[in-house]
């Protein structure tokens, strides 16, 4: 027989008539693990009126919405507005009643600008990495760091020339009427709408856009965040990449760990960073690409022999190339015109209008050797395959869930609150995945014992073990089957 479903509508509920969240709901979980939210948003409090003369702008509310648009997917403030209405879940997680009107979006938007421009959320993130390290998912002894590029909320055909104010379509136009290749450049146009937004590209096949650049730094444990930055597109990796560096070293210390080892891909292969590594006191670990130059059918850098002691280069011929000034943070290896006059290979070995060969050497380039090496070792092997698996995820998945796939808001500022915002939210969730619950929790998840016999058991008794006995004699008693569980359920 088949029943018709007809909608229940009465003019009053009852209170307990209301569907009520579980404890293993995930706010729920994610309420037990934080426990004090007061004073984890305790920074954010400046960025809000200390008068009581409007609607309340309580920092721990509007915390706990904007972790709820990352959680649930909602880049939009009128949909997360709807979305925290709706939802008695997320009602109780924020601290609303069932009848109560939340924030709408205009309120979201206000205090969501309020929190970009006072800057304290950083705080916020500082003591997120804390519950982490105090919950044991931290390890300390290595990390990764990576960068990747955001698509700004501005486009090409809205860049302005710095000194003329023309459009780039006319500036286009008018090097097309004169006969020269057009160019467009970072240092003679900007947008408008997103000063801070550079011209770049993903790879070599994507076409050229509007970015920032996002740099992260995790540990190997649980992939926790524990620094990032945000810095123009235009900006090389090794460059971008120190300032969260810094941040990750001065947070680990701050919870008694230290910046060890930093593991990075071949974007990072720079002599300066393995130099500025090293002066954190780390030990940089990161691939690397042979830089030969020169002319492909002629000798190149690789082929000469560089002679520590001496500080010179020995050519394939035996001759020496000595040091002779710097450039560019380079210093710079010449050979004699004489040794090169009567060199059968000149042709293919000279690139320069000078007559005799020259070699660059950065200043830092034995701190790169000393970083190949590391390469080949067998722990640098493994840590180089392991980065992918470490610094990678937390991108893709606030691409995917955190609004940065495509960004809809403009300026740096913006931008880094909502990376320090996806930030925070990856870094709970690991902690509600991987910290171990509470005794009671976890005793009544594992046998379905009633809740207020497990607090009195766990509080007579005090130990994990002995509770977990008497629970197995109670459940035997009344004929219940007996469960055995493992000790990640424990939360060992």
């Amino acid at each position: 027989m088949i029943r018709t479903k007809t909608a229940d509508i009465r003019l009053f509920y009852g209170a307990e008539e209301l569907h009520r969240p579980s404890r293993s709901n995930f706010y729920s979980r994610l309420d037990s693990v934080v426990g004090d939210w007061t004073q984890l948003c305790e920074p954010l409090r400046g960025a809000f009126s200390p008068l009581k003369d409007g609607r309340p702008t309580d920092p721990v509310v509007y915390f706990k919405i904007f972790l709820v648009g990352y959680l649930e997917n909602i880049t939009f403030d009128t949909d997360l507005a709807e979305r925290v209405a709706d939802s008695l879940a997320i009602r109780e997680f924020v601290g609303y009643g069932p009848c109560e009107k939340t924030p709408d979006h205009s309120s979201v938007w206000r205090v969501r600008t309020r929190l970009s421009q006072d800057g304290n959320l950083g705080q916020v993130f500082d003591a997120v990495v804390s519950l982490c390290a105090r919950a044991g998912l931290i390890g300390g002894q290595e990390t990764a760091v990576d960068s990747t590029l955001l698509p700004a909320n501005a486009s090409l055909s809205s860049l302005r020339c710095v000194k003329t104010q023309i459009s780039v379509q006319e500036h286009l136009r008018r090097l097309s009427e004169a006969g020269e290749k057009p160019s467009v450049s970072n240092e003679d146009f900007v947008s408008p709408s997103d000063p801070q937004a550079r011209i770049s590209k993903k790879g070599t096949t994507c076409p050229r856009g509007m970015y920032h650049k996002a740099t992260c730094v995790a540990d190997f444990k649980r992939q926790v965040i524990v620094a990032t930055h945000v810095s123009g597109a235009d900006e090389p990796d090794p460059e971008a990449a120190i300032p969260a560096l810094e941040s990750a070293k001065t947070v680990l210390e701050s919870n008694g760990l230290k910046l060890r080892t930093v593991v990075g891909d071949a974007g990072f292969d720079d002599s300066k960073f393995h130099a500025r590594i090293e002066q954190l006191g780390a030990v940089p670990i990161t691939n690397y690409t042979e830089k030969t130059g020169g002319k492909p059918q002629g000798f190149t850098k690789a082929d000469f022999t560089y002679d520590q002691d001496r500080d010179l280069y020995v050519c394939p011929r035996g001759f020496t190339l000595k040091p002779e000034g710097l450039s560019k943070g380079n210093t710079l290896y010449r050979s004699k015109r004489k040794d090169c006059a009567e060199c059968p290979f000149k042709a293919s070995c000279i690139t320069g209008k000078d007559n005799r060969r020259t070699i660059g050497r950065p200043i830092h380039e034995q701190a790169r050797v000393r970083n190949i090496a590391r390469c080949h070792t067998p722990g640098g092997r493994k840590a180089l395959r392991r980065r992918k698996a470490v610094v990678e995820p937390p991108f893709a998945h606030m691409k995917r869930y955190g609004g940065l796939r495509q960004l809809n808001c403009r300026g740096s500022s913006r931008v880094q609150t909502k990376l320090t915002m996806a930030a925070i939210a990856w870094n709970l969730l690991k902690l509600v995945k991987h910290a171990p619950q509470p005794v009671a929790e976890v005793i009544q998840l594992a046998l379905g014992a009633p809740e207020q016999a497990l607090v009195a058991i766990c509080g007579e008794l005090g130990t994990l073990q002995a509770a977990l006995e008497a629970t197995l004699k109670l459940n035997t008693r009344a004929g219940a089957p007996v469960q055995w569980f493992s000790r990640t359920q424990l939360g060992f």
